[in-house]
């Protein structure tokens, strides 16, 4: 089994089992981490024996979202060519090629296994999976809107246009009942059942000849893609560059009601910054 440093690797019965595993930053993505990401899963995809792919979180989350504390991103140093509105832009189109090359590339079906927080860029890679099941303990959600971020999202493809909207223009909280009744997942399971539940699926998948799932997912995607995700992607790359270089350049334009989030992150960290940001918001509501 290959081994990686921030994910688990594991393989049973024709199944691949990818656990993000960082629970102390609340599997935060680092730069390595996505690299671990990216490796374990196309190593499962290459895997003839593999017919299907679970990915899941150790402890309270799937994954909390970008590491912006920035632990684990040590060594890792974008070229100083690479800023502002170009940088943002590269790698915005970074991220859409990523979920592109995953759905072309990944043939087995991806079952995304929610154990707890889902949030933030944490959610949009969720949202590359093909099936979501979630542990009643389950939260979703996109809170970057509360300091002037912009959401690149699939989630119009999977809820309808005013869920989406709802969820990303105000930062709130999904709970996992609220998840499935939206379509978001298709089963909420009690928490310590929720790797049982999607390996049972898991098998049903491998019970399938392997070209037809490949030929039937890519259907699938196929009719997703003519629907414009693509396209609709591309421009929320355009649009996810613009909005985060004009906050760099005119960091005026994120203080609402008086209060700087950027400065408060630069003097007093990033739990101050996260608290400020969801004060006026109230305890995270869950939907």
């Amino acid at each position: 089994m290959p081994e990686y440093d921030n994910v688990l690797y594991e393989k049973r019965e024709h199944v691949a089992i990818i656990t993000l595993n960082n629970p102390e930053r609340l599997n935060s993505l680092s730069i390595g981490l996505k690299e671990d990401i990216e490796a374990a899963m196309m190593h499962a995809a290459n895997d003839r024996d593999v017919r299907a792919i679970i990915w899941t979180g150790s402890g309270r989350a799937f994954s909390a979202g970008a590491n912006m504390g920035g632990r684990g991103d040590e060594g890792f140093k974008r070229d100083p060519r690479e800023q502002g509105l170009m940088g943002n832009y590269l790698a915005a189109e970074e991220y859409r090629e990523w979920g592109v090359r995953w759905q072309s590339a990944v043939s087995q079906p991806i079952i995304g296994a929610i154990n707890g927080y889902c949030l933030g860029r944490g959610f949009e890679y969720a949202l590359h999976s093909d099936i979501l099941i979630a542990s009643e303990r389950a939260a979703f959600g996109a809170p970057e809107i509360r300091h002037g971020s912009i959401a690149a999202t699939r989630l119009p493809f999977f809820v309808s246009a005013q869920w989406a909207k709802r969820i990303i223009l105000t930062g709130d909280h999904v709970s996992a009942e609220t998840a499935e009744r939206i379509g978001l997942v298709v089963d909420v399971v009690p928490h310590e059942k929720l790797m049982d539940a999607a390996f049972s699926l898991a098998q049903r998948f491998a019970h399938i000849p392997p070209f037809a799932v490949r030929f039937n997912k890519r259907m699938i995607d196929g009719t997703l893609e003519a629907m414009g995700m693509n396209s609709a992607l591309s421009y929320s790359s355009m649009v996810d560059a613009i909005g985060h270089a004009t906050a760099r350049e005119q960091p005026g334009v994120r203080v609402t009601d008086g209060v700087d989030l950027d400065k408060i992150r630069q003097e007093e960290g990033t739990g101050a910054f996260i608290k400020a940001r969801d004060k006026p918001f109230g305890p995270s509501p869950h939907l």
